[in-house]
C-alpha cells in the first residue's frame, strides 16, 4: 500500500468545530483500489492524526466538504481507476453522517451510455439543490448533473453548453448568492489549461453569465510566466469579503512538476 506522493496528492481540508481535517487520495500499486483517507490536526502537538480509509469505490476527494442544511456535509470527487480519457470514470459525491468525518456514504452519479469521461468534479450547494460540474474525457465541455435531495439521487450526467477545458473544476456559492466556477472556460481552446478563469452567475441564478480571467499563462505579476504554462487544479474559499484561489502552475514543465500560486479576488469585483 502506498499513498500518493505530495506532488500528486489531492489533499483537501475542512474546518469544523475548531478542528482541521484533510482528505487524501491514496491507492495500491499502479492506481489500483483508489480510496480516500482522513486525517485531523492535533493543534496541541502539530501532528496529523490518522483515521484510516473512510471511502472506497475509487473515490478520490477533489474539493473540501460543504455543510448542507440537513446537517450533513457533502464532498465532490471521482470514482476513479487507472487514468484514461477514453474510459468512463463517473463523478461522485460523499455524504457525511452528520458531523462525523470518519463515516461517509458514497454516491456515484450515473452517465449516459458510451459517455467517456474522467469525472473530476465540483459542486454548488444551494439548500437541498446540488449542482455537480465535471470534467469530460477528451472534449472541452462541462458535464453537469443535478440533485434536489441533498445529493442522495441525481439526474443522469450529460453535456452542458459551457466550454471548459479537460481539467478539474472548482465551484461554489458565494455569500452574495452568486455561483462561481473556476477552470479554463474558453471556446476553441482544446485541452489547454490557460487562462485560469472564473465564471459567475447572477444572484440566486443557476446560469453562468460572465467569465473573468484570473490569470494568463504569461503575465508580469507574481508567479511563473510561461506561454505554455498550465494553470490548473484550483481550490477556492471565501473569507472576509475575498475569494482565495489556490492553483498549480507547471511553468511549461512536464511530469506534474508544479509550483503553487494563489489569487485573491475581492467578492465585490465578481459581479
Amino acid at each position: 500500500m502506498r499513498t500518493l506522493s505530495p506532488k500528486k496528492a489531492q489533499y483537501r481540508v475542512s474546518e469544523d468545530g475548531g478542528k482541521l481535517w484533510a482528505f487524501h487520495g491514496a491507492y495500491c500499486n499502479h492506481m489500483e483500489r483508489i480510496h480516500t483517507r482522513a486525517y485531523s490536526l492535533d493543534e496541541s502537538t502539530g501532528e496529523w492524526i490518522k483515521h484510516g480509509v473512510v471511502l472506497e469505490n475509487g473515490f478520490w476527494a477533489l474539493n473540501q466538504p460543504v455543510k448542507m442544511r440537513d446537517g450533513n456535509w457533502i464532498m465532490p470527487g471521482i470514482s476513479a481507476g487507472p487514468y484514461s480519457n477514453k474510459g468512463t470514470f463517473p463523478a461522485a459525491v460523499a455524504i457525511s453522517h452528520g458531523g462525523d468525518f470518519t463515516k461517509w456514504d458514497f454516491v456515484s452519479i450515473s452517465v449516459h451510455e458510451g459517455l467517456e469521461m474522467w469525472g473530476e468534479s465540483s459542486i454548488v450547494v444551494d439548500g437541498p439543490n446540488v449542482l455537480n460540474i465535471a470534467r469530460y474525457g477528451a472534449k472541452p465541455l462541462a458535464l453537469i448533473a443535478k440533485s434536489a435531495d441533498f445529493g442522495r439521487t441525481w439526474s443522469t450526467m450529460g453535456e452542458s453548453n459551457l466550454p471548459m477545458t479537460t481539467s478539474k473544476p472548482d465551484a461554489g456559492l458565494l455569500s452574495n448568492g452568486r455561483s462561481y466556477l473556476i477552470c479554463t472556460n474558453a471556446a476553441n481552446n482544446g485541452g489547454r489549461r490557460a487562462p485560469l478563469t472564473t465564471a459567475i452567475s447572477e444572484p440566486d441564478k443557476e446560469v453562468f453569465s460572465k467569465v473573468f480571467v484570473i490569470r494568463q499563462a504569461e503575465h508580469s505579476g507574481p508567479g511563473e510566466s510561461n506561454p505554455k504554462a498550465s494553470l490548473s487544479y484550483p481550490c477556492a474559499t471565501e473569507h472576509d469579503g475575498k475569494l482565495y484561489v489556490g492553483f498549480c502552475n507547471h511553468g511549461g514543465r512536464k511530469g506534474n512538476l508544479n509550483s503553487a500560486e494563489m489569487g485573491v479576488i475581492p467578492i465585490e469585483k465578481l459581479k
